[in-house]
């Protein structure tokens, strides 16, 4: 009975006071002068998950969680801690990394796929695969704001020996009961007693032999073992996708936020936030016609309801480039954004609105990102540049003219040549004449899709100057109605009005066959005299 007790006693005590604790933890102490922690990728996966990533501080910390080269591109030439392994009692290894750059805050940055934050204490939650994902840790930028990192995982360390010690624990302790009933009923056995005491001892010795043996076999599992190291996935040998899902989702809200608060001020300060290149441009000069003409029409807010391809460039260079295809109420939109370096803000750089019932080929998974091409790329029925290039020509030669005829037919260059047609005629009924100039630019972006064909965004600027005739020295006058009234300053004008307007356009552009135009945006850019 007592070795029945002894034996189920040790079960218990390995499923309590010896239990493996419920978490494996391992922690270290940050140098005073690292103003930020990188923690390389698989350190969360060394355990099963889900782990906890925990640091601790002075101020506000963030943690912020994306693909290991676009931290350290983000981190640049500055100092910081590196984690990359297990240590002995339950420590970690910390490589620092030595820089003199000043590090920023890096809360909100566009480059996050997501990150947490808290004041003295931040922690991340992490139940998903180690793939190429790394964690930054920091605070105002400044050294000594992280103080200690812990990493956390549940123990799932067994404890095979609890029952069956609590199992055999308890029959041994009723075989005992049993013979001491048995013991006491049968005196008349009183001759036998002491060969029965000799064959409980036997048994007794037997017992502690495989007593003995409980402990060598529980302190052998507990003798010292290998540290598990990280298992990241091989680092790309190609670039990968820009833009997550995850990290579209949140660039799109901060640009549709920032823009709509700049539209509704006119604020070209605030739009430089959010805008360049020919979103900047557009909008910056539509604010200045907007300042005189008050009912004049405003670009289309960015539609931000919903994703509906991430058509993300495969890229890992700065400055670069990614798109996204949104959609809000029955209006689809393509918008390009770039991003100058890692510790920049995605910008917009153009906004085109797709035409009805477009139909775009494959689109290559946003995991893996689309090729973005160069202005002069061949391969396709026409380059990006000689693309946006024809087809101001195309506007300016009329529908009948040899580069019309390389493009498909589309809406917008028959409703620009039915303008022109009815200028002209409006202006030869005032003794008037009107020229048009499309000028193609320079800034042009181009994508492949996975369908062989190319999606390309470029602008062309287009001017309708309109001159009163001039006869026997005497010089008509041309009666000006608005936005050329406000614009000018003038009601009425003996000199040339020249009218400007913006046009970023998006054409779809195959290997073979005809280019087409899927999505625009025209705006007024302003009015002149002489």
């Amino acid at each position: 009975m007592v070795v029945g007790v002894v034996v189920s006693g040790l079960g218990l005590l390995q499923k309590t006071l010896w239990a493996p604790s419920d978490t494996i933890t391992a922690t270290t102490q940050i140098d005073g002068s690292a103003p930020a922690v990188i923690v390389d990728p698989g350190m969360l996966n060394l355990y099963d998950t889900p782990a906890t990533l925990t640091a601790q501080g002075t101020g506000d910390l963030t943690i912020a969680q994306a693909p290991i080269e676009s931290i350290d591109a983000w981190v640049g030439d500055s100092p910081a801690a590196r984690i990359t392994g297990l240590a002995a009692e339950n420590g970690l290894t910390v490589e620092p990394k030595e820089g003199e750059a000043e590090l920023p805050n890096p809360a909100g940055s566009d480059l996050w796929e997501a990150e947490v934050t808290g004041t003295d204490t931040v922690s991340l939650d992490w139940d998903s695969d180690a793939n190429r994902t790394g964690f930054l840790i920091a605070g105002s930028g400044a050294p000594g704001d992280v103080t200690s990192v812990s990493l956390s995982w549940p123990n799932r360390a067994d404890t095979p020996w609890a029952i069956p010690l609590m199992i055999a624990g308890g029959a041994i302790f009723v075989i005992g009961l049993i013979l001491l009933f048995l013991g006491r009923r049968t005196a008349k056995r009183e001759a036998n007693r002491r060969q029965a005491r000799q064959d409980r001892r036997r048994k007794l010795a037997e017992y502690g032999t495989a007593f003995a043996i409980v402990p060598v076999l529980a302190l052998s599992a507990c003798g010292p073992t290998e540290l598990p190291t990280p298992e990241a996935s091989p680092a790309p040998t190609t670039p990968m996708a820009g833009v997550s899902s995850g990290q579209a989702e949140r660039i799109l809200g901060a640009v549709a936020t920032d823009i709509a608060a700049a539209d509704k001020e006119t604020d070209a300060k605030k739009l430089e936030a959010r805008a360049t290149g020919p979103a900047l441009e557009q909008r910056t000069a539509v604010y200045k016609v907007k300042d005189k003409v008050k009912d004049q029409t405003m670009p289309p807010a960015i539609a931000a309801d919903e994703i509906v391809v991430n058509f993300t460039a495969a890229t890992d260079t700065w400055p670069r480039m990614t798109s996204l295809i949104t959609s809000a109420g029955d209006q689809t939109q393509l918008l390009v954004l770039t991003q100058d370096d890692a510790r920049s803000d995605y910008k917009l750089w153009s906004q085109t609105v797709l035409v009805p019932g477009t139909e775009l080929p494959e689109i290559a998974d946003a995991r893996q990102g689309s090729q973005p091409l160069d202005a002069n790329a061949e391969g396709f029925a026409m380059t990006p540049q000689a693309t946006v290039a024809d087809y101001a020509k195309a506007l300016g030669a009329g529908a009948s003219s040899k580069e019309a005829k390389l493009f498909e037919p589309d809406d917008f260059s028959k409703s620009i040549w039915a303008n022109q047609d009815e200028q002209k005629k409006s202006a030869e009924e005032g003794k008037a004449s009107v020229k048009y100039s499309y000028e193609p630019g320079q800034q042009i972006v181009a994508q492949e899709t996975a369908g062989d064909s190319a999606v390309v965004t470029g602008v062309i600027t287009a001017e309708s100057t309109i001159t009163p005739q001039s006869t026997g020295g005497r010089t008509g006058t041309l009666t000006l109605s608005t936005p050329q009234k406000e614009l000018t300053g003038e009601s009425s004008t003996q000199q040339p009005v020249t009218t400007t307007t913006y046009q970023v356009l998006t054409f779809l552009v195959p290997q073979d066959g005809k280019p087409r135009l899927i999505g625009g945006l025209e705006t007024l850019s302003g009015a002149k005299l002489g």
